[in-house]
């Protein structure tokens, strides 16, 4: 449904209306009344009294008019709504005689964002080589993924990545807007870390999450609980069966155990191909193993606690639920790669 904007001449108060609204309509703040006639498919608003095409008779059959009469009459238009509807349904209005124009949603948002949080337009993030990055620096009570949906839908457009410097909690909030996903990532402000696209984001991890555009709802790993559990064998049994799915040629599975609460997969690297660091080899190992593990059925997800990814001396990486994510693709640990793999 199309809606159109008013802003009252006598209060200032701005609503909204659907554009197929015509009748009396009455302030349901200020208390004043006028009317929304049709002029050829346009909305117009004008003071009490005959419609347009009386109007129009009226004004040929007339040779003038009383101008204080006119001035006081087009003083009574207020912010509006429907003889018997409900308060929520006012309108904001233009002035009388003039046709009603839509107003940019995005510039409604902004202004919204601006009385709420004291967001402004995001300026542009030295050093940056993309061209999409933008960051917003505030100093308020509310943290940022709060209106992360809002502010995305009023700044960003696919692709860009945006940060949000709050002072208040010394947080730093980076927004990524990709394929309808916005990924929302808190970490800690590092002090002057805006002065360079290097720098911004890099503190302290302090949560993730993801969000929707279309339905503006946080994307969450959902598990059904009622789905029960499974034996330790059958678990294993499964895990074998999608595990090789988590590897390359010349590595292999060589073992997975389950202690009642953790799931142990013992991997060796040892006549992988040795293009890449096996360091680096093991954590893309970690991700692709454990994806093809929370790709089954929840029965086995709330079967354990823990997963455990073990490459012998390169290192071990224990990962819990805690740390699992749904991008909108399915569940997946979400854990730094810079500190996962233990030796």
């Amino acid at each position: 449904m199309k809606i159109i904007y008013y802003k009252c001449p006598d209060c200032g108060k701005m609503i909204e209306l659907p554009a197929t609204v015509r009748g009396r309509i009455v302030c349901a703040y200020c208390g004043s009344s006028g009317w929304i006639d049709d002029d050829n498919g346009n909305p117009v608003i004008r003071q009490d009294g005959p419609s347009i095409p009386e109007r129009k008779t009226a004004q040929k059959e007339k040779k003038s008019f009383n101008p204080l009469i006119f001035v006081g009459v087009a003083a009574v238009i207020g912010v509006l709504y429907i003889i018997g509807t409900k308060p929520a349904e006012t309108h904001q209005i233009a002035p009388p005689g003039a046709t009603v124009q839509a107003e940019d949603p995005k510039e409604v948002l902004r202004a919204e964002l601006k009385e709420k949080y004291d967001i402004i337009k995001p300026s542009e993030v030295r050093g940056d080589k993309t061209g999409k990055w933008r960051l917003n620096i505030i100093a308020i009570t509310t943290a940022p993924n709060e209106f992360a949906v809002d502010y995305a839908n009023a700044y960003m457009s696919e692709g860009d990545v945006h940060f949000i410097i709050n002072k208040h909690y010394k947080t730093t909030t980076k927004l990524r807007l990709q394929t309808g996903i916005l990924e929302v990532k808190t970490t800690e402000y590092v002090d002057k870390e805006e002065r360079d696209a290097r720098t911004l984001g890099n503190g302290y991890d302090l949560g993730e999450q993801y969000f929707d555009m279309a339905t503006g709802k946080e994307i969450k790993a959902e598990v059904n609980e009622n789905a029960g559990t499974v034996e330790a064998e059958e678990l294993i049994e499964a895990v074998k069966e999608v595990a090789d799915g988590g590897i390359g040629e010349g590595e292999s599975i060589t073992g997975i155990e389950f202690d009642g609460s953790d799931l142990r997969i013992i991997v060796d690297l040892s006549e992988a191909d040795k293009t890449f660091p096996v360091e680096d080899l093991a954590l893309s190992r970690i991700s692709s193993i454990t994806d093809e593990v929370l790709s089954l059925e929840d029965k086995y997800y709330n079967t354990w606690e823990t997963v455990t990814v073990d490459f012998g001396p390169v290192g071990k990486a224990t990962l819990d639920k805690s740390i699992v994510k749904d991008q909108g693709a399915g569940k997946f640990f979400d854990f730094d790669y810079d500190t996962v793999l233990k030796k």
